[in-house]
């Protein structure tokens, strides 16, 4: 077969989204110490009140910590997902917090960053020490042995995030134009409560 036959393929480019968005390696540098700085206390804070906190209260602490790490996720998914355009027609309006809106979803790279990594991370690391500290209380509590307790509780934990988090990613990404509006109308409400 002669080389002149096979049909040329076309080289194709993807074209990039149309977004405003860039690369800020200070923010990565902010990001980096931040989340170092944060780990280091919510760590010790945790650890520090669960040797104080009974299990019972150890387990709330945790599922708070869980609750959290789900919200931030929907609120940095939401961030990502919500369109400029509507929120424009709402600013002419004059509509309270249609202004803020447009500012959040410029810097939405940042906040989501912010929302679903560092918070999101680092609520992930605290609930799996939080975890790994029930589960040597209840060790010792009932004399329990083999590696079964953290099997189990490190596996419920895993599940429950996991699957949480699964189902608020579709309802941010569906609505993530109403979640943004509804937070940034709230923010407004409060900014303007302490004028």
């Amino acid at each position: 077969m002669d080389k002149s036959d096979v049909p040329r393929r076309k080289k194709f480019k993807m074209p990039k989204p149309n977004l405003n968005v860039s690369t800020s390696y200070k923010w990565t540098a902010i990001v980096l110490i931040l989340s170092f700085a944060l780990s280091v206390f919510f760590s010790f804070v945790t650890s520090a009140a669960m040797e104080s906190l009974e299990i019972g209260f150890a387990f709330i602490l945790l599922l708070v910590i869980i609750a959290v790490n789900i919200l931030f996720d929907m609120i940095g998914t939401a961030v990502q997902s919500a369109e400029e355009k509507p929120f424009h027609s709402l600013s002419s309006r004059k509509v309270p917090g249609a202004r803020e809106s447009i500012s959040v979803i410029r810097h939405a790279p940042q906040l989501a960053n912010m929302c679903c990594d560092v918070i999101g991370d680092i609520a992930g690391i605290i609930s799996g020490a939080t975890t790994a500290l029930i589960v040597a209380e209840l060790v010792a509590m009932f004399n329990l042995k083999g590696m079964l307790p953290s099997l189990i509780l490190t596996g419920l934990v895993g599940a429950l995030t996991i699957g949480r988090k699964a189902l608020s990613k579709g309802i941010s990404l569906q609505n993530g134009n109403t979640l943004e509006f509804r937070g940034r109308k709230r923010m407004y409400f409060f900014q303007h409560l302490k004028k």
